[in-house]
């Protein structure tokens, strides 16, 4: 029945979407006309967000992304079109329309020369101009960042350009943003679309927040962060939506860009290189379609980094009373050493076609590819002492049954994403009809191999246990002493995860008047199908050694003495590192020597199965009335969503032997209705209010749903699944005052409340074997888990600032400001808890920015700060995991050799700032990575 209705819904929407792309009906039916057209600059360049109106009226409408305009429905007659756009003169314009006639006019507009007299105007003014005109026209309150924009800050990928926004923070992967969190609540809170529908995400955890370290800025052509959702939007997404959009083809004149840069990583003290390129045009141009018939862009970019981390973690404190007075205090059971060394390469490559078969009959096509490949060496080093064999005398802590590890990882990760959309719009009479089939394919493959040594029971002592760099040493010197260490364990970490989502869409937008009013009416119907699945692979094992100890003795395998001197910022050393080469070579030539455990393998294929799938078939109804000043924009959004997932529940005894694997099946419904209510009133010429009620919610990630079992034996941590899990369900208040300058600014201040039901949140206890049936085979392994919260209140302030200071004298007027500043707090009630911070939010997140322009010189430094949150939550506020407040300098400088060539230069992460959690106090260490400053230099080339 499910799969009937869903074809049935497909179907009708592909018969829509064909007759939008074929059907031109004769203009004689026709009583009313249209006016279409693009508002360019005087180089013919797209000006976006442009105001256009029918002057005397209330009728308007904004440019698009590629600045085109349609005004519908208009009567026979003489109009003035006018056009308002900042940083330009205003521009009126006068036509003739005709019955049945669909009025093609471009409008040209020129640089004020008011507001930027005696200012060249730089990308970094061109961005913000483009970026503020789409905000100020928007119906909703977002934020937009152009390409141009994009280009001001030393950003790589699309988390880390995203950064620079309010209320946005980021989570780093390998020294670069990768993931994006809104307004103080959980990533997955947030839809991450590519022309306005979802990627999957393809994350080990099954997380449905697509990672953004995967896609390069530079193949985009504006990013949007909707903080308020419209009822034609997707309404599974708590905290907003970021929109990607990709390049359309603008002009009849070729345009050519192209940059190559390289650049040097300190801390693994090597190269990086990258090289983009965009081709775009239009063809066919004709008396009645004057900016071609076809369009056609190119873009793609490439980059090669050799970069790595230094990190220290201690991610085992247990709660114990050493009888010196003190009661119970936690102590650090396991504390490790990492290094890291990867070569990244990151790709994207996207091209967009589109037709138009009349002025009022388009198709546009679209094909984007993104990869990020991570070849990786892992040196970690562990000293365990085990907390019940541990004293305390005298200001030591002392054990005589420790252990030492030392590891090497080999990892091959290849992450990639594909996206195809297909779309097309047309006017029927005065009814606009639009609609779009979307296919989007993400996968990540994943081959690990981790080879460990260990000791026997080894004397190690401990004078501290508070601060960032505490290490367990003893007499037999376990770091460095290669005659400790035997040839262990092998356990190859194989798996790959597979996300996909197609979708089709309709839309139909009815214009009509309320007395002197203009509205419209817009209802549409869409059908999506997600599915995501993980699974390992047969190479996917775990071996131990069991040949001669002697053969295995780590003498035989030794690498660098030293691997680094002056790890973790030259605070301590690495010491003794393993062969590599040597440690792989002796295991593919000596088999016999390993045993593998069939049972291991096989409980870490089943438990870490699922293949699960979602059905949404959602409608909505909404309107929009525009009086002189006040936008009114109201409706309704209805989404089913049928959830169909498998699995297997694996068994174990107290030995940790297989005992059953029975595959799972569950299939459950629901439907939510989502009402909203917004308005934008605009108090003066600048200067506009927004306020919005909206309804959302937010679905938990794929793997929290299924009721797996996920057990890793050298990191001893334990993973399961709560089919039990809800959606988050949330009432959204917003409201913003946003005053446009005239010299290419904002001033702007926002506030946001969210009423949050059954959120879901990430838990970490360490097992004290009585938790579960079977638990005591895993006593002491870390155990995660999510759950549903009960209620969670999020309220929050933002203030936004961009200014040119254009006012001051001389050479001065070439300084620009940029900042913002976001305050979030939260109540959430959990585990029994009350009134805890909600994990992930933030207290406190800001941007700063100072640029200055002279001539074809531009400096520009930039700071962004993130508070402290909780990425984790334990059973009380002492066992929480804290991130702690983070903030990173970057500095840019180019210079405009001529119109089209300019230099460049740039430095991320200036003054090395680490990434920090701790153990519910900051004295307690959990993870401090450094990832060092990294810088390029280069040129950019526009034609």
């Amino acid at each position: 029945m499910k799969k009937s209705i869903f074809k049935s819904y497909l179907m009708w929407i592909l018969a829509v979407i064909i007759s939008a792309a074929g059907i031109n009906f004769p203009a004689q039916a026709q009583t009313t006309g249209n006016i279409r057209g693009k508002v360019i600059d005087e180089q013919g360049g797209a000006l976006p967000g442009a105001s256009v109106k029918i002057k005397g009226s209330n009728k308007g409408t904004s440019s698009s992304t590629t600045g085109d305009f349609q005004l519908n429905d208009l009567k026979p007659g003489s109009y003035v079109v006018t056009v308002f756009y900042m940083g330009f003169s205003p521009v009126e314009t006068n036509v003739e329309l005709k019955a049945g006639q669909t009025l093609v006019q471009n409008i040209r507009l020129v640089t004020s020369s008011v507001a930027l007299k005696g200012v060249t105007v730089s990308g970094v003014m061109e961005g913000q101009q483009k970026a503020l005109n789409q905000q100020r026209n928007a119906d909703n309150i977002k934020q937009v960042i152009s390409a141009d924009l994009m280009g001001r800050f030393p950003d790589l990928n699309v988390a880390e350009s995203l950064q620079r926004l309010p209320g946005v923070t980021i989570g780093r992967e390998q020294g670069e943003g990768s993931t994006v969190q809104l307004r103080g609540t959980p990533g997955g809170y947030t839809n991450i679309n590519i022309n306005g529908e979802q990627i999957m995400g393809t994350q080990e955890l099954g997380q449905r927040n697509a990672q953004l370290d995967l896609i390069p800025a530079n193949v985009l052509a504006s990013m949007e962060v909707v903080k308020t959702l419209t009822p034609d939007l997707d309404g599974d997404a708590i905290s907003g939506a970021i929109n990607l959009k990709t390049p359309t083809a603008i002009s009849l004149k070729p345009q050519l860009s192209v940059d190559l840069g390289g650049g040097y990583n300190k801390l693994r003290d090597n190269s990086n290189g990258i090289g983009n390129i965009s081709f775009g045009r239009r063809y066919g141009a004709t008396e009645d379609m004057p900016n071609g018939k076809l369009g056609v862009t190119v873009s793609g970019s490439y980059y090669k980094t050799n970069n790595g981390y230094d990190e220290i973690n201690a991610q085992a404190w247990q709660l114990k009373d050493f009888a010196d007075g003190k009661g119970g205090i936690y102590f650090p059971t396991d504390i490790r050493l990492v290094y890291l060394e990867n070569e990244r390469t990151r790709m994207g490559a996207t091209t967009t076609l589109d037709y138009s078969f009349s002025p009022t009959t388009s198709i546009v096509a679209n094909l984007t590819f993104n990869s990020l490949d991570n070849d990786a060496t892992r040196y970690r080093k562990r000293t365990r002492m085990q907390t019940a064999n541990t004293t305390f005398a005298n200001g030591v802590y002392t054990t005589t049954r420790g252990r030492g590890y030392n590891e090497v990882l080999d990892r091959q990760m290849r992450n990639n994403n594909i996206n195809f959309s297909l779309e097309g719009e047309t006017m029927l009479s005065k009814i606009k009809l639009d609609g779009g089939i979307f296919i989007t394919g993400s996968n990540f493959d994943q081959r690990a191999a981790a080879y460990n040594y260990i000791t026997g029971n080894v004397p190690l002592t401990m004078t501290s246990i508070s601060g960032d760099y505490i290490q367990a040493t003893g007499t037999t010197d376990a770091k460095n002493n290669a005659a400790l260490y035997n040839y262990n364990t092998i356990e190859a970490n194989d798996f790959k995860t597979e996300g996909r989502n197609f979708v089709a869409r309709v839309n139909l937008t009815y214009p009509y008047k309320i007395g002197d009013n203009d509205a419209y009416f817009k209802m549409g119907a869409k059908v999506k199908r997600m599915s995501n699945k993980r699974f390992r692979p047969l190479s996917t094992f775990v071996a131990n050694y069991s040949g001669p100890a002697g053969v295995g003795n780590l003498n035989n395998f030794k690498g660098d003495s030293e691997v680094s001197a002056d790890f973790l910022d030259n605070n301590i050393s690495f010491g003794l590192g393993v062969d590599k080469d040597a440690t792989i070579g002796f295991f593919d030539s000596n088999p016999s020597y390993f045993t593998q455990n069939a049972d291991q393998k096989q409980i870490s294929i089943d438990s870490y199965f699922y293949d699960a799938e979602e059905n949404v078939v959602a409608g909505y109804l909404m309107n929009r009335i525009q009086f002189k000043r006040l936008m009114l924009l109201g409706g309704l959004r209805v989404e089913r969503t049928d959830v169909d997932y498998d699995a297997k529940l694996v068994n174990q005894d107290g030995d940790g032997k297989l005992t059953s694997s029975v595959p799972v099946n569950s299939k459950y419904n629901y439907t939510k209705f989502l009402p909203n209510l917004q308005g934008k009133y605009d108090l003066t010429k600048n200067m506009v209010a927004r306020g919005a009620v909206s309804f959302g919610y937010s679905r938990p990630n794929f793997n929290d749903l299924v009721p797996s079992r996920v057990v890793s034996i050298l990191n001893r941590t334990l993973t399961d699944g709560n089919p039990d899990l809800k959606p988050a369900f949330a009432t959204n208040y917003d409201f913003s005052i946003e005053q446009y300058l005239s010299n290419l600014g904002i001033l702007s201040v926002g506030a946001f409340y969210k009423h949050i039901n059954k959120f879901q949140y990430n838990s970490v206890v360490t097992l004290a074997g009585t938790e579960f049936p079977d638990a005591a085979a895993y006593k002491d392994y870390l155990y995660y888990k999510t759950y549903n919260g009960d209620l969670a209140k999020v309220i929050g302030v933002e203030v936004n600032a961009q200014t040119n200071l254009t006012f001051l004298p001389g050479i001065l007027k070439g300084i620009s400001l940029y900042a913002n500043y976001t305050y979030t707090h939260s109540r959430a009630d959990a585990l029994g808890r009350k009134k805890l911070r909600l994990p992930g939010q933030a207290d406190h997140t800001a941007n700063g920015s100072i640029s200055y322009t002279l001539k074809g010189f531009t400096l520009q430094g930039n700071l962004n700060y993130n508070g402290a949150y909780t990425s984790t939550l334990g059973t009380d506020d002492a066992t929480d995991v804290i991130r702690a407040a983070r903030y990173q300098m970057d500095v840019n400088a180019s210079f405009r050799i001529t119109k089209g060539l300019t230099i460049y230069a740039e430095g991320v992460n200036l003054t090395n700032e680490p990434q920090v959690e701790y153990f519910g106090e900051r004295s307690r260490i959990f993870t401090k990575t450094f990832y060092d400053y990294s810088a390029r230099a280069g040129l950019k080339y526009r034609y």
